[in-house]
């Protein structure tokens, strides 16, 4: 008996002290609550009073406040308390609160323990809003009814902490940059107005930022341009009233509060000697910067001030004693013309003002005119002309170039189409998109639409785009990708201006390369030589035409003919024409004659290429695909010889080469392209030339090599052939 006695003594301890620990566990949880009670699920029933902390922290029933009697129906109660306590603009509450008690017995027997919701409410006894919680405790009792320990708390401070943290993640997005870290221009607008402090806007960015990014890659041009912000915050003493943004590219504003123009220069110079000591630690091409300064006052639109700025800026860039230039009023009239340009844009759309002029381009082995490219006058109704050189960049900053270009654009398709219409003989006049042009959604389709609307072959209106714009942007390269793939042909426009990168070229569907004239004028030194010789080498081995712009005199005529350039512009043929002296000249291009064939026209057609690829080519080949045979086969070697493959027959030779010398890697990409029958089934008269890339076991070595196709047809005959190079090329 003492033994029951004393188990029985140490159970009751047990649950003395289990009671004890829940006790403090419940007081522990509603130790900051409004207020809480318990509540039987199973038989809806609320069986104990409500008291809720008033403001001067009496307690108040508020079941008497609320109307309502113990014991009362859990779920009325609970609806009637939401509605009367929740304002008319907090009505929206997010959770089925007149559905609460079979939610939380679905969630009891979903094995959930606890349930929450979060809402603002009115206090009841002000007109305060507060952020709500109800935590809903979920058990069993002892008779297997479901219940609910139910806590409501006031969590207004923590959610006030929480949209504070929110908001000022928020406005750090919006207001940083994201190449600097640092601020940009948005908030260097809003903190200049909050300061109120009157002084002097300063546009400033960095001569030929490009060749940075061109050398030494666009990463490098971020670390510099993060140094430059971090040297400007340095050198303004952020802690004052002097602010710096970041605008785009190397563009940065700055403000000092200060028009005296001792000091200003002062800062200036400091910048300038700064940038000079970065250079050298970045090992990056000198930092030379250039300034233009206008004042502001609270009161007067930053964007006017910027804009002075960036006027006076644009000033300081010609000068040869000076990096820096102040506003003058006398500026003024030139931002009020801009302005006027800006104004009249739509009229002059509507009133066709601007009309089209041609740069030729000829042949330079026969001085045939072969080409054009679309340049654009702006003539007014009282004869006046605006040049290009004026209204181009005015229209790139505020977007209009857009619609700029797609006029241009449909206008040469319309007066190439008249010319078909009338039995003109035509060439192709290429259209120049600008840079901003491309970054427009849906821009190929709608070029290609408005081509096929007028119904002129896409042939006749190939698309320039600047070298600088397709090299160093993904998004652009996808772009000419979409125009290539919609039947444009291509021009890479500027090769040589800064950008250039001879690996892109062979990356991206271009099939005219326009040599920029900062490179035909090196014609004549012997690196410059070399240089364009090796550039029109290579992009003939690709199958990609040459032409070179700013052509001015003989002795680049020779050298460009002598090299294999394709056609030739400028003024050495001619300068840039109206539309009627240009179809004087095409009245004049000879006319197409249908006549006997000549005996050997394989070799005929041949003989007009065959230049272009042969300077490094290690094999060309000359194949009658239709007839699978060989017409001829050589260059510095004999491809049969080497190979030990003993036949003239095209496809028993592919195959045996495929199987013998193409390392596996490749070698199915390799038949893909060299199959007879793929070639016959692929044969497109409108894109004749393909190259790509295989390695192949030459002579006990694995060599890289680039495979160039030109597939044409002769008159009088349906046959298709082939003219082929292959080169040995490094690792891409």
């Amino acid at each position: 008996m003492a033994l029951s006695f004393e188990k029985n003594e140490s159970t009751l301890k047990q649950l003395e002290r289990a009671l004890y620990y829940e006790i403090q566990y419940r007081n522990a949880i509603v130790s900051d609550a409004l207020t809480f009670y318990d509540v039987n699920l199973t038989q809806d029933i609320l069986n104990t009073d409500i008291f809720i902390r008033g403001d001067d922290g009496t307690p108040i029933p508020l079941m008497d406040f609320l109307g309502y009697s113990i014991p009362c129906k859990f779920s009325d109660f609970f609806i009637n308390w939401i509605e009367n306590s929740t304002p008319l603009k907090h009505k929206a509450t997010d959770f089925p609160y007149r559905n609460i008690r079979n939610i939380l017995i679905d969630s009891y027997n979903s094995y959930k323990r606890d349930f929450m919701v979060e809402f603002w409410t009115q206090d009841l006894f002000s007109d305060t809003d507060i952020y709500t919680s109800i935590s809903f405790l979920l058990t069993k009792n002892e008779y297997d009814e479901i219940c609910a320990l139910v806590i409501i708390k006031d969590n207004t401070a923590s959610r006030t902490r929480e949209d504070e943290i929110h908001r000022r993640e928020l406005e750090y997005v919006a207001y940083q940059d994201p190449v600097t870290l640092g601020f940009n221009y948005v908030i260097f607008k809003k903190r200049l107005v909050e300061n109120a402090k009157s002084g002097s806007i300063v546009s400033f960015d960095i001569h030929s930022f490009k060749v940075i990014n061109s050398i030494c890659g666009v990463s490098k041009g971020d670390e510099v341009l993060q140094n430059i912000h971090a040297l400007l915050k340095e050198i303004l003493n952020l802690e004052g009233y002097e602010k710096v943004g970041h605008i785009n590219a190397d563009q940065f504003v700055l403000f000092f509060p200060t028009t005296e123009r001792a000091v200003i220069e002062r800062k200036l110079k400091s910048i300038s000697m700064a940038l000079s000591i970065l250079s050298n630690d970045l090992d990056v091409p000198l930092l030379q910067p250039y300034y233009g300064i206008s004042t502001w006052q609270p009161g007067k639109k930053i964007e006017l001030a910027y804009s002075e700025a960036v006027a006076a800026k644009n000033i300081a860039k010609n000068l040869t004693n000076s990096n820096y230039e102040f506003f003058k009023e006398s500026d003024t009239l030139r931002i009020v013309e801009e302005k006027q340009i800006v104004d009249s844009f739509e009229d002059a759309i509507s009133r066709n003002e601007f009309v089209l002029w041609f740069q030729p381009k000829y042949k330079p082995m026969t001085k045939e005119l072969v080409g054009a490219e679309a340049l654009i006058r702006w003539v007014k109704q009282d004869g006046s002309i605006i040049q290009p050189g004026k209204f181009i960049p005015i229209f790139e900053k505020n977007g209009n170039i857009r619609a700029l270009d797609e006029y241009i654009f449909r206008k040469v398709c319309t007066q190439q189409k008249k010319w078909l219409d009338a039995g003109k003989t035509i060439v192709p006049v290429s259209i120049n998109l600008s840079r901003a042009s491309l970054y427009y959604a849906g821009l190929v389709q709608r070029y290609k639409k408005i081509a096929e609307q007028i119904g002129i072959d896409k042939k006749y209106i190939p698309i320039e785009i600047t070298e600088s714009a397709a090299v160093t942007n993904n998004e652009i390269q996808e772009l000419a990708d979409s125009f290539y793939m919609s039947g444009f042909s291509l021009h890479l426009d500027d090769f040589g201006s800064g950008y250039s990168s001879l690996a892109s070229i062979n990356s991206m569907h271009f099939d005219t390369l326009k040599l920029d004239k900062s490179l035909i004028d090196y014609i004549g030194n012997f690196g410059g030589d070399r240089l364009i010789e090796h550039t029109i080498s290579l992009a003939k081995e690709l199958g990609i035409h040459v032409t070179a712009e700013g052509v001015e005199n003989e002795d680049q005529v020779v050298f460009l003919n002598h090299s294999g350039c394709d056609s030739i512009q400028g003024f050495f043929y001619s300068k840039p024409i109206n539309q009627q002296q240009f179809e004087e000249k095409l009245d004049n291009l000879p006319k197409k004659e249908i006549g006997p064939v000549p005996v050997d026209l394989v070799t005929h057609y041949i003989g007009n290429i065959r230049s272009k690829y042969l300077k490094s080519s290690l094999y060309t080949f000359i194949i009658n695909i239709t007839q699978d045979t060989f017409k001829e086969g050589t260059n510095n070697c004999d491809w049969h010889l080497e190979t030990q493959i003993p036949t003239f027959n095209y496809s028993e030779a592919v195959d045996s080469l495929a199987a013998k010398f193409i390392v596996e890697k490749d070698r199915e990409k390799y038949l893909h392209y060299m199959k007879r029958e793929n070639i016959l089934a692929s044969y497109d008269p409108e894109e004749p030339t393909r190259v790509f890339h295989y390695s192949r076991n030459i002579h006990d070595r694995i060599e890289r090599f680039r495979f160039m196709q030109h597939l044409f047809k002769i008159k009088n005959s349906d046959d298709i052939w082939m003219f082929a190079t292959a080169t040995i090329v490094s690792e891409d």
